[in-house]
């Protein structure tokens, strides 16, 4: 790692400015993972499973000590490139500064119940720390590989860590094909019941859930052109008219899907909220069974759906309302 004396002290002012007196010089242009022992990274090239990237950098003043570069403008032209071209990656990557909530390992990630709270940006360390860290973060959209350097602009001067100049400094990423799950790996089981005799209604919950290779992969998200997602409340994609023609049992059932976050899912009925505790790792699909026949149109369609694995890997999926059993079939 090359060492400049070309470097001065920085100082803070009343206003809350950083004065920089003369001309700076890197000191560190580091490139890592979460830890310094792995330089290699798998993941799933589906556009949406992240790598987080830490990016190291510091400063070194006149007397060959290392100095933070808290609050430089150089800070502002920190990026990632390509090892081989010098190159800001792209095409079929993407960097971004903000986790979203898929697994960022193979090994896979827990279901999240509340969503994440945004960073504010993405520097992780602390001002008065002389390194400064900063998080980004890899999604690929194409099986690939890349080897992934970084690049700062200070005072005119570009350093990279691509081993060109002094710095060298990498990891690489391995973005492979995603795993897709024929349809008898998804299953829908009623695994909870309100039951109001006295009000002659029931409301079940119906989890949509994948198992795979020994284990549930946790479902994160869904997306359907035929219903609006709503983060609040279930929404409703199903009313079976008189069920009542078609088997005996309570006379009507309207379907609701819920969204993804929330301890409980809650559906808006005409008899008023309904909730029911969610499965962690699973779509809810809420029944709300009645003796009486809602004032509603039927609404017998198919729900078809585009559900999201753990590693953010999409999987096709329709939902097909049984009216007989009053429950539903996947396909």
């Amino acid at each position: 790692m090359r060492r400049s004396k070309r470097v001065v002290a920085l100082h803070k002012f009343a206003s809350g400015v950083y004065m920089f007196e003369q001309v700076l010089s890197i000191q560190r242009l580091q490139v890592k993972l979460d830890t310094s022992t792995i330089r290699h990274k798998t993941l799933y090239a589906n556009g949406r499973m992240q790598v987080r990237v830490l990016v190291l950098v510091s400063g070194e003043n006149s007397n060959a000590e290392e100095v933070s570069l808290y609050g430089h403008p150089a800070l502002e032209t920190l990026k990632l490139i390509s090892y081989d071209t010098s190159a800001a990656v792209g095409g079929s990557w993407s960097v971004g500064t903000q986790e979203n909530r898929y697994a960022h390992d193979m090994s896979g990630g827990a279901a999240r119940v509340a969503p994440l709270v945004p960073a504010p940006d993405n520097r992780i360390s602390d001002p008065s720390e002389s390194v400064q860290i900063f998080e980004f973060w890899i999604t690929s959209s194409r099986p690939g590989s890349i080897q992934i350097a970084a690049e700062i602009t200070l005072q005119g001067v570009k350093y990279r860590s691509d081993g060109r100049n002094g710095y060298d400094s990498s990891v690489t990423l391995e973005a492979i094909a995603p795993k897709q799950y024929p349809i008898e790996n998804f299953a829908m089981k009623k695994t909870r019941v309100l039951d109001l005799p006295n009000l002659f209604e029931r409301t079940e919950l119906h989890s949509l859930s994948l198992r795979a290779e020994g284990r549930q992969i946790n479902l994160l998200d869904w997306a359907s052109f035929d219903v609006s997602y709503d983060e609040e409340f279930a929404a409703e994609f199903f009313s079976s008219g008189n069920a009542l023609k078609v088997s005996p049992g309570l006379r009507s059932y309207v379907a609701f899907i819920g969204p993804i976050y929330g301890v409980q899912v809650t559906a808006r009925t005409f008899k008023g909220f309904r909730s029911v505790v969610q499965d962690p790792g699973t779509i809810s699909i809420l029944s709300h069974l009645t003796q009486e026949y809602p004032s509603k149109p039927e609404r017998t369609a198919q729900l078809n759906l585009q559900v999201f694995d753990e590693y953010g890997t999409e999987h096709r999926i329709r939902v097909n309302p049984d009216i007989a059993t009053r429950s539903y079939i996947l396909s």
